[in-house]
């Protein structure tokens, strides 16, 4: 198992290499001047040369790389081309808002694909589990923006049950308001993902009533849903957990466009606002970041599948 976790952790290092180079040097080949764009049109060509030397845009892009990559290391992702603040700050800031929402987004969408789905499932062949199963289809293919405005329409504009724009300028100061501020943007992106999740968890509940151990429980007295419950649910949770690791994808994915309809003060308007500012330390920075959490994350679920079950134990990669 030591010898599994260590060439985990390896290939994740290799990882956010790999993608710190894409991310750096794919941005690089983008049309335009960045420090035209900063300067603005009707700066003149010394000043505009000033600022690109400021920001190094005219040292060796190998140099700019590693000096980049040496400050993540540090934890230091540099300072912001446009307004010169410190990036890291800036990001843990934003953090604030969107680690929160994709948390509370994945609590949403799980708990509607487990209730759900274990319904649908015990219900095959019967009308109600057909349509639930019509329906997660259905809202699986519906765009997070549309979601969101109709949600937004009917809890906040018709019931005026929560509030569909904003966070309170304090923050956590004010725990209860910011609770509020992120229900409406996690219910989109978990009902969403949810329902992507929903017909995985139903595909392996149907599984389960089908094995061996739920149809001896069933034998020996308890009811169908109980037995699938108590014995066919812990190996489905197991299944579950590696889809769970892809899911923080698509959760952060929504967050980035969630934040700009509910607008919420997170990473993914940062990343918005950075990209039409031409802000290149901001952009790359925060792209790398969401990448490491990504990868992160699913290095994570990975070893956890691995210790939890333990036919996967035996193996020897």
């Amino acid at each position: 198992m030591t010898r599994f976790i260590a060439i985990r952790l390896l290939y994740l290092l290799v990882g956010w290499l790999v993608a710190s180079l894409l991310i750096f040097f794919s941005l690089r080949i983008l049309p335009g001047d960045v420090a035209q764009v900063i300067a603005g049109t009707e700066s003149t060509p010394e000043q505009v040369e000033a600022l690109r030397e400021s920001l190094g845009l005219n040292r060796n892009p190998l140099v700019q790389y590693t000096d980049w990559v040496a400050g993540v290391a540090r934890f230091d992702l540099g300072a912001s081309a446009v307004t010169g603040s410190s990036v890291s700050e800036q990001i843990a800031q934003k953090m604030q808002v969107t680690a929160p929402l994709t948390l509370l987004s994945l609590l949403f969408g799980s708990a509607i694909a487990f209730s759900v789905g274990t319904f649908s499932a015990l219900r095959y062949g019967r009308s109600s589990g057909q349509i639930l199963s019509g329906a997660a289809l259905l809202v699986s293919a519906v765009p997070v923006v549309w979601a969101g405005m109709l949600l937004t329409i009917l809890l906040a504009n018709w019931l005026d049950w929560l509030p569909s724009q904003g966070f309170p300028t304090a923050g956590w100061g004010n725990p209860a308001a910011a609770f509020t501020a992120l229900v409406l943007p996690a219910l989109t992106i978990g009902l969403v993902e949810g329902a992507v999740l929903l017909r995985f968890v139903r595909s392996s509940a149907l599984a389960a009533l089908d094995s061996g151990h739920v149809r001896t429980a069933m034998a020996r007295g308890m009811t169908r849903s109980t037995a699938l419950v108590m014995r066919g649910m812990p190996g489905v949770g197991l299944s579950v957990i590696s889809l769970l690791g892809l899911q923080i994808a698509g959760l952060l994915v929504g967050a980035v466009i969630v934040e700009q309809l509910f607008n919420l003060p997170g990473v993914g308007r940062m990343l918005i606002d950075a990209v039409g500012n031409r802000d290149l330390p901001a952009v790359q920075s925060i792209l790398l970041v969401l990448t490491m959490i990504i990868l992160g994350v699913g290095t994570l679920v990975d070893i956890a599948h691995r210790l939890i079950d333990p036919r996967l134990r035996t193996e020897t990669k």
